[in-house]
Order: structure tokens, then sequence, then C-alpha cells
């Protein structure tokens, strides 16, 4: 009889603890950073094993604009855009670029099965929490192009892009930095060293 009791007990604890580890991986677990340049705070959240920016940089220096240079209407939801130099040194201490590994881990950790809606999912304000901006790009020739149809992203060594389509949102993370890119300015989102 008291076997039975303590079977039971160790199944329950066993359950139970299962339940609360699958709480805690899709728990989302936010964070923030302190931009020291202009102290603005920039909202973060975990997503796998790395702490990614939940907006879009908006630290003014050479080489970063704001869409169609309006301020007042599109810097506090899209950011600025940045120069490829500029994207070099852009992000607050504590942060970089993220590299092509590291945003092939994020698609991984939010797209596990491969289901291949992890662009759905990324442009989500919840869970993951990522929240991405479409936030179009400026080109060499000073152009505004694609706000709320796409969002352009530097890595340290290559770009990504988040693109509405007709069947939902795409994500392509590309293996490079083309030469295309380097005369464009986009949007950095950082994550935490």
């Amino acid at each position: 009889m008291n076997t039975k009791i303590g079977l039971t007990v160790i199944i329950a604890l066993g359950i139970e603890a299962t339940i609360f580890s699958q709480a805690k991986r899709n728990e989302i677990v936010r964070d923030s950073v302190v931009d020291t340049r202009d102290n603005r705070v920039y909202k973060m959240v975990k997503i796998g094993d790395k702490t990614w920016m939940s907006e879009n940089l908006k630290w003014e220096c050479d080489g970063s604009y704001v869409y169609d240079d309006l301020t007042k209407k599109y810097l506090k939801k899209y950011g600025k855009l940045y120069s490829y130099d500029a994207s070099r040194n852009a992000c607050p201490t504590g942060t970089h670029l993220p590299s092509k590994q590291e945003w092939d881990t994020l698609v991984r950790a939010v797209d596990p099965k491969d289901k291949g809606d992890v662009g759905e999912k990324l442009i989500r304000k919840t869970n993951p929490g990522f929240a991405a901006n479409m936030g179009g790009f400026r080109n060499a020739k000073g152009k505004y192009n694609d706000i709320e149809g796409s969002g352009y992203y530097w890595g340290s060594d290559n770009t990504v892009e988040i693109k509405s389509v007709m069947n939902g949102v795409n994500l392509s993370v590309n293996k490079e930095i083309e030469k295309k890119d380097f005369k464009n300015f986009y949007s950095i989102r950082c994550v935490k060293d």
C-alpha cells in the first residue's frame, strides 16, 4: 500500500515538474538595456538563449535617418535606418549586431519544427515578443521605400529581410552582405553580449 502511495506521489511530482518546465520554456522573459549615449531605454526579450531588442534602434548618429525624414511620425514605432558604416558601431554598450549564426538560432527558437511561419511569429508583440517592425529602407539616392511592407536589418556579417507577401510574412536570413546592401540604410536590432 505504501509503495502505491509513493509511486503516485512520484508520478504527480513528475507531471507537475513537466508542466512547470513547459511553462518556464514558453514564458516571455522581459529585460531592458539603457543606451548611455542618450539614456534611451530599450525593451528586450529573451528568445532561446539570447536576449534581443524588441524594438528598433533609435540612436542618432551620422549615417542614420528616420523614414521620410519625419521624426514625429515614424521614429517611435520604426526607429532609425542606418548606413552600413554607421551600423558597425551603433549598438549600445553591452549589446552587438547579431551574426548570421545568431539570426539562424533565433529562427530555430521561434520555429523549431520549421513550419515556415517564423516571419509571422517575429512580427507579434506577444509570444515570442520580438515585435519586428516593417520600417522599410532608404536607398543610396535618398529615396525611402516599402514602409509597412518590409523590414530590413543589419547583421554583423549578413542582412535580414522580413516582408509582407500575399500569404503572410516571409523571413529571409541572407548568407552575407551583398554589394547592393552596402549602399542602403536598414534598421537595427541588437542582441545582448
